[in-house]
């Protein structure tokens, strides 16, 4: 066995550590062996792992940190020359192993490990290899968290990169074993001949809600990565070469209401996606009328202020890999905004202290390739980390169709200091042909971050002119001035109350103009929360939202009352007052079952009247597990508003979710998602003044009126998925859409679109 740790000559047994030592400073020297006889079967008796080197001490970190872990986690680690091996011997003693047959990235439910490599050590991003007591696979790329609540995660796992790795695990008497092959393929590195890595482990044990790691992570700090440890000494690695090749064939057939035929839908059925390292650091995609159909749809998101966009995450194989390297404070680069690429490539990877990434693509708005209307698209970000974790970078993005274009410019910077302070800032504007001059934006921050203290303040603000067109903003035209801090108190060791958190947010909101003319805020926010974790697994959420919102003129353009003497702008009162409180309770992971229920009301905006309303909400999520191979999922959100007036109902918003997987095999499994999206709003009137009845100015120039609209639409979709490895795929499905007149009737439901789908897809590594 070779080990050796900079802190002392062995390592203390975790009823003996402090809470202090276990800090960044923990690292392993492990061996460079070579087994031709290996397999990774879960069972770690091969001759090779009594060679390895082996650690232990976890401590933990959620929802108290500091502390020995209550279960023992063992880890036995070597390397060869193409792959890094990693086994885990997890006990449990206090409570039942949490395990399933899960597809891909679907271990929420389940006792996990998680393996982190920083293979740069810059402490910016790592790779994440997740894996549950059966050796079922999770995998990502992990970050800092942006912005915590104590009640949350001090890192974040973007879960839709899928990467190439073995693993197996197994319950034993005493806990579980799981064994893992990482190879060096699947990753980025430098070009080093030796070369360290960031490194961790975390276990999360499901039945208690506990967190902990190898390294000693502790709260407080500015930064996740910057608590990893450490691999030492890496050398002369062999990621051979990376050459992958991913045809694919689809073919569809889809039927309007048109009951008679379906008609192919396929008019463009071969697409290709190359795969070629470039180095061991830097990889370039190509992308050739890509299909995207096993995507499942996303998931339908409540947006409580109208105003403001709803984002969604990518989950497209072309835009994952190496997604993290296109990140920046403002979303300027959101690769969604390629809606359908008839080809793409990109490059992304580092080159010394360096991070490089470009995608340039051709989005289609037309129905085929035949009759393409192209639009070119080209973002380009650069960072160069400095010392510590201080870097600068620089975005430039390029969207053209026809005779427009949009460009937009911006650079940060990123600072932590004593590892408690952190200060970022981008600086930007856009240039857009239909608009004179130049729009400007910015984005400032500074956080600091201690055990039981953290705060910050930060502003943001947008030009009405600023549009990213190849990046997202929840909201432009506006300045934001934003102020938080937040207290943490922890329970004694055994207590019923494990943790409690107290936060504060205070923020003014002005359109961009009035900000500059030194006008007062438009909007006022102030967000109170109280949020307690139990032991056991339990937490409760306290929101309370205390609002003043100006009238954002803006949004009632199109408004007109009808008078005796003709039609006549909109004008609402100038400030609606909100409060109300949002509670959230969350369940622990119980045997088969986990859930969380969110309510809240109070007083909020009418927006469609910009009127006072009472509002009641209720999101509802729950997982079930009857069998380790069979998975409900059901989520329920409910919205309505009644005008405080009169206490009429004004708007509506149901939408049940059932989603239902059937793994029947660890690569094979069955899927059913439906949805019922039942939505009404009354008849619209000047309830906050003349109580007239609303009309809308139509493109021709006449008024109509804004009567009562219902809508009742389902959405159900079938799909059987076979995918031995990432970008091996056998993929058949059918979807429908339809729609009845009375809600929840599911009587005389009328079809407005079905169709059947199949894809096929290879991987070749060449």
């Amino acid at each position: 066995m070779i080990f050796s740790c900079c802190l002392a000559a062995s390592l203390p047994s975790a009823a003996q550590e402090q809470p202090d030592t276990r800090r960044s400073g923990l690292n392993l020297t492990i061996p460079k062996l070579e087994s031709s006889s290996h397999s990774i079967d879960g069972f770690l008796t091969e001759e090779v792992w009594s060679q390895a080197a082996e650690t232990s001490g976890f401590m933990e970190f959620i929802p108290v940190d500091g502390r020995p872990a209550e279960d023992g986690t063992k880890i036995r680690i070597w390397y060869s020359s193409t792959a890094l091996y990693v086994g885990i011997e997890a006990d449990e003693a206090h409570g039942q192993v949490r395990s399933t047959l899960a597809d891909r990235d679907k271990l929420e439910n389940d006792d996990s490990i998680i393996i982190i490599l920083d293979t740069y050590n810059d402490r910016r991003s790592a790779f994440a290899f997740v894996v549950n007591p059966l050796g079922q696979q999770g995998d990502g790329m992990l970050k800092d968290a942006t912005a915590f609540l104590r009640e949350s995660l001090p890192f974040s796992v973007d879960e839709n990169p899928d990467f190439h790795f073995t693993s197996s695990g197994r319950l034993t008497e005493t806990g579980y074993m799981v064994e893992m092959e990482i190879p060096f393929k699947s990753l980025r590195y430098a070009n080093a001949t030796v070369q360290d890595w960031g490194f961790n482990v975390l276990r999360k044990v499901q039945h208690s809600g506990y967190w902990s790691s190898w390294s000693g992570t502790r709260l407080g700090e500015a930064s996740f990565l910057a608590q990893n440890g450490a691999l030492l000494g890496l050398s002369e690695l062999s990621r051979g070469r990376l050459l992958e090749i991913n045809p694919e064939v689809r073919g569809a057939l889809r039927r309007g209401p048109d009951p008679e035929k379906f008609e192919s839908d396929t008019t463009d059925p071969l697409g290709l996606n190359v795969r070629y390292g470039l180095s061991s650091n830097m990889v370039l995609n190509a992308t050739l009328n890509p299909d995207f159909s096993q995507i499942e749809a996303d998931v339908v998101q409540i947006n409580y202020d109208p105003r403001r966009s709803v984002s969604y995450p990518e989950k497209r194989p072309f835009f994952l890999d190496g997604i993290e390297m296109f990140s920046s404070p403002t979303q300027l680069i959101y690769t969604r905004s390629v809606a359908n690429p008839v080809a793409a490539a990109k490059v992304a990877g580092k080159s010394g202290s360096m991070t490089i990434a470009a995608l340039s693509a051709v989005d289609n708005g037309g129905p085929s390739i035949a009759e393409i209307d192209a639009s070119y698209v080209n973002a380009i970000r650069l960072k160069n980390d400095l010392g510590g974790l201080n870097s600068v970078g620089f975005v430039f993005t390029d969207r053209t169709h026809d005779d427009w274009s949009n460009r937009v410019l911006a650079v940060d910077a990123n600072a932590i200091l004593k590892e408690k302070y952190n200060l970022r800032g981008q600086v930007g504007f856009s240039s857009t042909t239909d608009i004179d001059g130049i729009a400007p934006m910015w984005n400032l921050s500074s956080n600091f971050s201690t055990r039981k203290w953290s705060g910050g303040l930060s502003s943001s603000g947008f030009h009405a002119d600023f549009d990213p067109a190849v990046g997202f903003l929840e909201r432009g035209n506006q300045v934001t001035l934003n102020a938080n801090g937040s207290r943490t108190i922890f329970g004694s060791q055994g207590a019923f109350l494990e943790r409690t958190g107290l936060a504060l947010r205070v923020t003014g909101a002005w359109d961009y103009q009035g900000f500059m003319d030194g006008e007062d805020p438009q909007d006022i926010r102030v967000y109170p929360t109280i949020n307690f974790q139990m032991r056991g697994g339990w937490r409760l959420n306290i929101f309370t939202w205390i609002e003043s919102f100006g009238y954002p003129a803006n949004f009632f353009t199109n408004y007109y009352l009808k008078t005796d003497t003709g039609y006549i702008p909109y004008k609402g009162v100038p400030h609606l007052i909100n409060i109300g409180p949002m509670i959230t309770l969350t369940t622990p992971q119980f045997d088969r079952f986990s859930g969380n229920i969110k309510f809240g009301f109070g007083r909020d905006p009418n927006y469609d009247e910009w009127a006072d309303a009472d509002i009641r909400n209720i999101e509802l999520e729950v997982k079930y597990t009857p069998t380790d191979q069979i998975r409900f999922e059901l989520r329920y959100d409910h919205q309505q508003h009644f005008r405080a007036s009169d206490q009429s109902l004004v708007s509506l918003s149901r939408v049940p979710r059932l989603k239902v997987e059937y793994q029947i095999t660890p690569t094979l499994f069955v899927r059913f998602v439906g949805q019922y999206r039942a939505s009404y709003k009354d008849a619209l009137r000047d309830d906050s003044r003349t109580d007239l009845p609303i009309y809308f100015l139509a493109r021709d120039g006449s008024y109509v009126k804004a009567n009562s609209r219902r809508s009742n639409n389902i959405q159900a979709d079938f799909l059987v998925s076979y995918r031995p490895t990432p970008g091996t795929v056998v993929f058949v499905g059918y979807g429908t859409a339809m729609h009845e007149e009375q809600t929840y009737r599911f009587q005389q439901l009328t079809r407005q679109a079905d169709g059947f789908f199949m894809k096929l897809s290879y991987l070749f590594k060449v």
